[in-house]
């Protein structure tokens, strides 16, 4: 290909050798506009070909706020071995080819401007819970508030997963347009639970089991720091729920909802999930493949008929295919 390509870079030098009517009775100048045309059209092949990123492919970024409840590797909230995780499973997925992933640590893009074509944004960090913990990233400024918002806009995905579905009072409109829900744990001001948080071993029902989160995913059992009683806007049409834990002593009648998916007028899709305290849970065969279906799904790409095929990576596993992806 290489050689191919340095001929075409010497065509125009061709064209001017020749003083009349250069290729198929046309004019030198022509001939030269003909050129300079053909070689826009290979450079432009050459660009898709060895940038190393698939034509089409869906632009997924993972955002991971820092490590928190202890130290790293405890299997509690471990955001950066998360996104590490999610991003080896989809590069190595039946969605092969059709994703573009990156992931970014510490709570925020040191480039934000990578959020620009981004077709989804997942959040996995802390939240606010009154003078507790961290905001998460994406309503940790104004100037990040209005960075979402901008993605939003344009139709892009957005994914709140466990403690990132905490917020303020401030940003309620905002959360309800994105993802369609949030952890409600502020009133008047005041670090005063709307929703609630309980760990337990319970049975998992799937709301809208026709929606293309839930393909090949079945009913199952989890360990989980759950929290629920979660704010929606009961006038909410597009609200679509996912994931309902029966033995929550949730308010009627949306207060066991732990996972919904929501489509905006816009086109733009969000997903919110209370689930991801323990890592463990990614060895859930179901769990995981609703988690990678969201992903495809808020990204506007095709769902597989049988949902997203991945299998668990150890921290090892994960360190190599990073490292053999470099």
């Amino acid at each position: 290909m290489s050689v191919v390509l340095l001929q075409f870079d010497a065509m125009p030098l061709a064209f001017i050798r020749y003083p009349k009517r250069a290729i198929l009775g046309f004019t030198r100048g022509e001939s030269m506009f003909l050129a300079q045309r053909f070689l826009i059209c290979v450079a432009l092949a050459n660009a898709l070909l060895f940038s190393g990123e698939p034509a089409g492919a869906r632009k997924v970024v993972l955002i991971a706020g820092k490590k928190s409840h202890g130290p790293e590797g405890n299997g509690i909230h471990d955001y950066p071995w998360s996104v590490k995780l999610l991003k080896c499973m989809l590069d190595a997925s039946n969605m092969k080819g059709k994703l573009r992933v990156e992931f970014h640590l510490d709570g925020w893009p040191k480039d934000p401007s990578t959020l620009d074509d981004a077709d989804t944004i997942m959040v996995i960090s802390d939240g606010r819970d009154g003078d507790k913990y961290e905001e998460a990233p994406h309503l940790k400024s104004d100037a990040h508030v209005t960075a979402i918002e901008k993605q939003i806009k344009r139709g892009c995905g957005f994914m709140t997963f466990h403690f990132s579905t905490f917020a303020p009072d401030k940003y309620a409109t905002q959360m309800l347009t994105w993802s369609g829900g949030y952890f409600d744990w502020e009133t008047d001001g005041a670090r005063k639970w709307y929703s609630a948080i309980t760990t337990l071993e319970s049975d998992v029902k799937l709301g809208s089991p026709d929606h293309p989160i839930h393909r090949g995913v079945k009913p199952f059992k989890m360990k989980e720091e759950f929290y629920y009683n979660i704010r929606f806007d009961p006038a909410d049409k597009a609200l679509k729920p996912l994931l309902e834990v029966p033995a929550l002593a949730g308010r009627e009648p949306d207060g066991k909802i732990v996972a919904w998916a929501r489509e905006r007028e816009n086109g733009g899709r969000g997903f919110g999930t209370t689930c991801g305290h323990f890592y463990e849970n990614w060895k859930n065969d179901d769990f995981r493949k609703m988690m990678l279906n969201a992903i495809v799904w808020t990204a506007h790409a095709e769902v597989p008929e049988g949902g997203v095929q991945a299998t668990f990576l150890t921290h090892p596993e994960i360190v190599a295919a990073l490292k053999a992806a470099e």
